[in-house]
């Protein structure tokens, strides 16, 4: 079977993310703990965390990220396509 080169990250990577931002863990540190790129790391926080003050969420992010993928995958979408 062959394994995919991109997932998606699980609720479990999101709670790890979560636990070591609430130990003031730099975004380097989570992404070489979880082996998965910087960068992923990065969009992932800045997705929920737009002010200082607010706080990384994992629930609230895995939600959001499940629910963003079933509307991808919603055929009753409008099309904006003018001949």
């Amino acid at each position: 079977m062959k394994v995919k080169k991109h997932r998606r990250l699980t609720l479990k990577e999101r709670i790890q993310i979560e636990t070591l931002l609430n130990e003031n863990r730099s975004k380097a540190y989570i992404s070489k703990q979880l082996k998965r790129s910087r960068s992923t790391i990065t969009r992932e926080v800045n997705k929920l965390v737009g002010n200082t003050n607010d706080k990384y969420d994992a629930h609230l992010s895995h939600w959001c990220a499940k629910d963003d993928y079933l509307n991808k995958r919603n055929l009753d979408k409008i099309s904006t396509y003018k001949p």
